[in-house]
């Protein structure tokens, strides 16, 4: 398959399969990045005071430590539905191009089935990324300290041009890792080594899935861009003459709809093209 044909497929799949839009949203928003936190304090002087400024801290604690749980509350959730999404979106493209539909409840099944395999796999791609950098790193350091800026400089030139194809194999073999775990029912280990020998003469084809998914992600922000511009321009512009929080109001009953729609065709998309481009290849 050509990259243009695959960035099709990822598109039809991501324009038609709205039952998998709810875990594509999850996929898509795990592409982007969100951060989160809170804090508190408290006053008091003597007497009264003292005991007022020991009331409001024990309450400022207790707010701060329930605040803590339920961030950590979310993370976990969002973790889970992150992994149980990619697994939903994996088995429904498969669905799919076999001309089935997946409904959300079978998406929800599937997902919970394979979300923890997934999830191990992710923390194996993550743990092989941060022993990767520490060597290739830690030579640079030692030059560094021993022979100043210039080895150092040395020594970074090989590190990073054996850096690039090496991260590269492993975000691809990641990706395959996911497709067989779930199509295969493989675990976390057991996929990823046949992940590794599936790469084997099939390096280009892993490259094309990685341009068609930059120029299918380039292609659906532009187009979310030039749907949603238009309309940030007239609300600015409304809002010279009308009151703010009304426009406000109507730009979020517009705004955010167009942008969860295009967060959960991304996801789709992006989900779908490394499963068309494994099944592509696993059928031949």
């Amino acid at each position: 398959m050509t990259i243009r044909e695959i960035v099709g497929q990822g598109f039809y799949y991501a324009r038609t399969c709205r039952s998998l839009w709810l875990f594509g949203f999850f996929v898509g928003l795990a592409s982007g990045g969100s951060n989160g936190g809170g804090g508190g304090g408290g006053d008091g002087s003597a007497g009264g005071g003292a005991a007022l400024g020991g009331l409001l801290s024990f309450f400022a604690t207790e707010i701060a430590v329930v605040a803590v749980a339920v961030v950590l509350v979310i993370a976990a959730a969002g973790i889970v539905m992150r992994y149980l999404s990619e697994g939903a979106l994996i088995e429904g493209i498969v669905r799919a191009r076999q001309g089935g539909v997946m409904t959300t409840r079978d998406g929800f099944r599937a997902g919970w089935a394979h979300w923890g395999v997934l999830l191990r796999i992710a923390l194996l791609y993550f743990a092989a990324i941060v022993g990767s950098v520490a060597v290739l790193v830690a030579p640079c350091l030692i030059a560094l300290k021993v022979f100043g800026p210039l080895g150092a400089g040395l020594l970074a030139v090989p590190a990073v041009l054996v850096a690039v194809p090496w991260f590269v194999t492993l975000s691809l073999v990641q990706a395959f890792a996911l497709r067989i775990a779930v199509l295969e029912n493989r675990r976390a280990v057991d996929a990823i080594g046949k992940a590794r020998l599936f790469l084997h003469g099939r390096l280009i084809h892993g490259l094309k899935l990685m341009v068609a998914d930059f120029v299918g992600t380039l292609g659906l922000t532009v187009l979310a861009v030039v749907v949603i511009a238009p309309v940030v321009l007239l609300l600015v512009a409304l809002a010279m003459v009308l009151p703010v929080w009304p426009l406000m109001v109507v730009g979020c009953l517009v705004l955010l709809p167009a942008a969860c729609v295009f967060t959960a065709m991304l996801g789709t998309f992006r989900s779908s093209i490394w499963t068309i481009g494994y099944l592509t290849q696993a059928e031949a």
